[in-house]
């Protein structure tokens, strides 16, 4: 009798995970190269199109796909959305950022700031990086809308879309398009 409730109990433990199908470290949005849902329940998803290709957050080994931040500091709101592609050599960031900017749900933001990393600004801005060389930026010509679909703030939560075109130093354009994100913050 002993034998058969082990056995029983190594089935019941075993059987469900042979179901899980393996290991998977994509830990991101999904498993495919399509967008994912545009969502409102904090469903921590996140894509865009990038020159019409699909741009998802892929891990690789530490550092994290994706970031969202929406914070009050020193009485102001900033928001922060970052997805990066990090396999490989080759990582390729898209970022969402407004500084100083109390965001409501169905507010439409410009994104037309020169975003650069340590520069400070009032308003929104978009950057597209790949490696660490290349940049392009928003600004006062090729701008960009962030539009937030929701926003809870009892359950830190922050939904919306986005699309902006930014310009590197060698005047080349990138056009992100169809952003979506619904995550919890």
């Amino acid at each position: 009798m002993k034998k058969l409730k082990s056995m029983c109990l190594a089935i019941l433990i075993i059987f469900p995970l042979w179901g899980l199908g393996g290991c998977n470290n994509d830990d991101d949005n999904n498993n495919n190269d399509t967008l994912p849902p545009a969502t409102q329940i904090g469903a921590n998803t996140v894509g865009c199109l990038v020159n019409g290709e699909v741009f998802l957050p892929k891990s690789e080994g530490i550092n994290p796909a994706v970031v969202v931040n929406y914070e009050f500091i020193n009485g102001e709101f900033y928001f922060s959305l970052t997805l990066n592609d990090l396999r490989g050599t080759g990582v390729k960031t898209v970022s969402v950022r407004t500084s100083e900017i109390d965001l409501e749900t169905g507010g439409v933001y410009i994104l037309d700031k020169d975003n650069t990393i340590f520069e400070s600004f009032i308003g929104g801005g978009g950057v597209y990086g790949v490696d660490a060389s290349n940049y392009f930026y928003t600004n006062s010509i090729k701008t960009g809308e962030l539009t937030i679909t929701r926003l809870d703030l009892s359950n830190s939560i922050i939904s919306g879309t986005f699309w902006f075109d930014a310009i590197n130093e060698e005047s080349e354009i990138v056009e992100i398009r169809d952003g979506r994100f619904d995550y919890v913050y």
